[in-house]
């Protein structure tokens, strides 16, 4: 080649390069900036005269380049100091601080000539570097109030909530759970929660609940774009472990060492870690309680969600009671995985609400709670919730059940998923371990007396199998060596080639898809070269297993 050709070839390829650089830096520019608040609703508890309280949201860009974003003036109020808040976001967070005031006896004589009835408070809305004052006339009792931030990374409402008292003593409603999950129901089944209510203050709580009727005009197939599922177990109270409950085990791992408190998970010592696949545009998470200094890391399709510092604000807010952290937002809809993982912490997670989901609201008379009424003063009401899918469709439904008690009013949400009689055919797989012998059976009860001789330890639920002849699945097998005491499985009978000389054919524990279908995730197969054992499980990182000396051998099939 001519010295004139390969200087003409390295200018030729010089070019292409600078372009498609070009291009790359063009796309990232390119690339809009998506505004995230954290949490949605702060509750700042209960305001007396004189006093204030305060919460802190904060402003993340979940995009590239600089955001801008602003506040005004929330509706219903009167500015009385200041302008509304207009920022340019350079770095990737920023907050919004919001406090609420009660003026004193004194301040409400000097404004209105008397003492008594509705009551002037003080909203102040802080950024970095600007702040303005609004107030508003407010009757004494629960309200929740809410602010809009626009922002060209898309808008965003938050509330603030809190009770307007002028005697510290006054009654205060307490309700567990905020949010109840039916779970899935089955047609024309009827399924029933409670509700302990409880009066926080000193005063007779005089209460009363109805489920909320729908609104004029309003379009029963949109009533909300958001779905709850509670990580509570019933079955697991009392047990001290905690395991996933039946309607989530499709969809929610476990790995390490995870004990209940009262039904839910809490992270024993160690790394344990939950793995929920979702599918939606967002995801916000609830904590139940959490100590001061608790640290916890989370995921996102397997990357970091920056969440430091958000804990040690809800612990000074709320006490270490209660939180609320919004994961995700603006994500594109379809199929995500979301990873948490908690380290030497008693942490204690209630659920997660899972953003662009198409909820309907259920149909009068489908939702149903009793008593309706009733007085507190330091007794435990118990209240029963019950919901009725007779004639629903498949899909998710909601209802809002309104709480009222001495002027204030607390909405509980409730949701259920209806779902096909074909979903309850599927299998539950429960997995058994001695050692380095793994046995996965879904009838426990008939094996009862091989796990008391051989001494098993029951590990839950590993996954779901298909139901005999479903189509597009072929059985799995399972086989079981005295001389080894050990276990294999697969869904050729003649074991994919396994020398299988000293082990005895067990039968079938259900249908495997041996190809990918809707609704399904892999099982993947651990090898361990020094023992020749192997080991199942849908966990693609399988930390505890190759610690052990297993090594990743493929995909054994597609399972629920």
């Amino acid at each position: 080649m001519s010295h004139i050709k390969k200087k003409f070839l390295w200018a030729y390829l010089a070019v292409i390069i600078s372009q498609l650089f070009a291009t790359a830096v063009s796309a990232t520019e390119l690339m809009p900036p998506v505004l995230s608040v954290s949490p949605r609703e702060i509750n700042l508890g209960t305001i007396i005269p004189g006093e204030a309280g305060a919460g802190l949201f904060t402003l993340r860009n979940m995009g590239a380049g600089s955001l801008e974003w602003s506040v005004k003036c929330p509706e219903g109020w009167q500015v009385t100091s200041g302008a509304e808040l207009l920022t340019v976001m350079l770095k990737k967070s920023d907050y919004l601080r919001v406090e609420v005031r009660l003026l004193t006896d004194e301040e409400q004589s000097a404004l209105s000539g008397r003492a008594d009835g509705d009551r002037f408070v003080e909203m102040k809305l802080e950024g970095e570097s600007q702040s303005f004052t609004v107030s508003k006339k407010l009757s004494e009792g629960m309200h929740k109030e809410a602010i809009r931030i626009n922002s060209a990374g898309g808008d965003r409402t938050i509330f603030v909530s809190f009770v307007i008292s002028s005697l510290q003593q006054k009654a205060m409603l307490n309700l567990n759970p905020a949010r109840i999950d039916m779970g899935a129901v089955l047609p024309n089944k009827t399924v029933s929660k409670r509700i302990t209510l409880t009066n926080k203050g000193r005063e007779m709580l005089n209460w009363s609940v109805a489920v909320e009727k729908p609104k004029r005009k309003e379009n029963p197939a949109d009533f909300k774009k958001s779905v709850y599922l509670s990580f509570l177990n019933d079955d697991s109270v009392g047990k001290g472990v905690y395991e996933a409950p039946a309607h989530l085990r499709d969809i929610m791992e476990l790995s390490g060492r995870w004990t209940e408190n009262n039904g839910y998970p809490s992270g024993a010592e160690g790394e344990n870690a939950i793995r929920m696949q979702f599918v939606g545009t967002g995801i916000i998470l609830y904590v139940t309680s959490f100590p001061a200094g608790a640290v916890f890391h989370v995921y996102i399709d397997e990357r970091p969600v920056d969440i430091r510092g958000v804990l040690e604000e809800l612990h000074d807010k709320n006490k270490g009671e209660k939180g609320e952290i919004t994961l995700a937002e603006g994500l594109a809809d379809g199929p995500h995985v979301l990873t948490i993982v908690s380290k030497d912490s008693r942490l204690i997670f209630e659920g997660v609400k899972i953003l662009g989901k198409s909820v309907s609201r259920a149909p009068a008379g489908k939702t149903t709670v009793v008593p309706t009424s009733g007085t507190t003063l330091t007794q435990t009401n118990y209240l029963r919730v019950t919901f009725n899918s007779s004639g629903l469709q498949p899909g998710y439904y909601s209802d809002n059940i309104v709480f009222n008690a001495n002027g204030g009013e607390v909405v509980v949400e409730l949701f259920a998923e209806v779902v096909s009689e074909s979903a309850a055919r599927d299998i539950d797989v429960y997995r058994y371990s001695r050692g380095d012998d793994f046995l996965l059976t879904a009838n426990p009860q008939e094996d009862t007396a091989k796990f008391g001789r051989n001494n098993y330890t029951k590990d839950g639920i590993a996954f779901r199998l298909f139901a005999p002849n479903s189509p597009g699945t072929t059985p799995f097998y399972r086989w079981y060596s005295i001389q080894r005491g050990d276990h294999f499985y697969h869904h050729d009978q003649n074991a994919g080639g396994k020398n299988l000389q000293g082990y005895m054919f067990e039968g079938a524990i259900g249908n495997i898809a041996t190809s990918k279908l809707t609704n399904t995730r892999e099982l993947y197969r651990w090898h361990n070269a020094a023992t020749g054992r192997y080991f199942f499980t849908t966990d693609a990182r399988a930390a505890n297993i190759r610690k052990r000396g297993y090594s990743f051998d493929g995909i054994a099939g597609y399972v629920k």
